[in-house]
């Protein structure tokens, strides 16, 4: 019987590559890797969404100011008053809890 070393050597190296491929699709760089990846890549997609969507929102918050719609309700928040208004402010009492009386 006559050895076909070129048909041996053929499938001694598709062996060779098939278990080379196995190895590199398993180790650190391989199919997880790349799953873990595209994890990364969807989450920094989400937040990049959320953080285009709060710079749209502030654009229009700035160009509200802009336009001086909402200009008195900001001076209002900060504390202003308009002149000859009288400005109240309420305070919460202080209250002492059951457990402070009894030290």
């Amino acid at each position: 019987m006559k050895i076909k070393w070129r048909r041996l050597a053929v499938v001694a190296g598709l062996s060779v590559l098939c278990v080379y491929t196995l190895f590199a699709l398993q180790g650190p760089h391989g199919v997880r890797a790349l799953g873990v990846k595209w994890d990364q890549i969807q989450e920094m997609h989400s937040k990049q969404a959320t953080l285009t969507k709060t710079i749209s929102e502030k654009r229009s918050r700035v160009a509200s100011l802009e336009r001086g719609q909402d200009v008195e309700m900001e001076m209002r928040r900060f504390g202003r008053t308009m002149p000859g208004e009288i400005e109240y402010k309420v305070t919460e009492p202080n209250v002492q809890s059951p457990a402070e009386d009894y030290r």
